[in-house]
């Protein structure tokens, strides 16, 4: 059996005008993290985390580029480790929080690659800029969840996108332009 897929990122991820066949699963957001990480002036990488969001996953098994992502992230939810960074970056120079208050991917078109793993394109809206973004995703494992049996998707994803794309640019180039995503989610069966 083949099965794959992966939403996103959020990261953070419709496709096929049908999702016939497909299963509704919805983020267990209390096993999933939508992480980015930043070059920071080239002498490392910040990494971050945004802890509010939610997402849907419609999942076909039999048929993965039938199925489709929708995840929505709140950006007041960005959290760094440092709360004077994560005011500034939640501010007008950065993602202005209080005038784009989510960000949200939309999946377009799911390709399997490989068994377990496919790419994963959509529409990622932030800063109030939309533009298109693929995910490399793989599936971690799709079964019973051991402690209450409810079926459970769990994926990991990778993608890249330039913050200058969506309008966000200050400090470039000491503070990199390539922003690094990076999901790690499970899904839960919708009840």
């Amino acid at each position: 059996m083949r099965s794959h897929l992966l939403p996103a990122l959020l990261i953070a991820m419709g496709i096929a005008s049908s999702t016939e066949g497909a299963e509704k699963y919805e983020i267990d957001k209390n096993h999933a993290d939508l992480m980015f990480s930043i070059e920071h002036a080239g002498f490392s990488r910040k990494h971050g985390w945004f802890r509010d969001f939610e997402g849907v996953l419609h999942f076909d098994v039999a048929n993965p580029q039938n199925s489709k992502v929708d995840v929505t992230v709140r950006t007041v939810s960005l959290d760094t480790g440092l709360s004077t960074r994560d005011q500034d970056l939640r501010s007008e120079k950065f993602l202005d929080t209080v005038k784009y208050p989510e960000m949200r991917f939309e999946s377009t078109k799911v390709v399997p690659v490989e068994t377990q793993e496919l790419l994963v394109e959509g529409n990622l809206t932030l800063h109030g800029v939309t533009k298109p973004i693929t995910l490399s995703a793989k599936l971690n494992k799709a079964g019973p969840n051991p402690f209450d049996k409810t079926a459970t998707l769990g994926f990991s994803a990778t993608g890249k996108l330039k913050r200058s794309d969506f309008g966000i640019t200050t400090f470039l180039p000491m503070v990199g332009d390539d922003v690094v995503i990076t999901l790690d989610l499970e899904f839960r069966r919708a009840q």
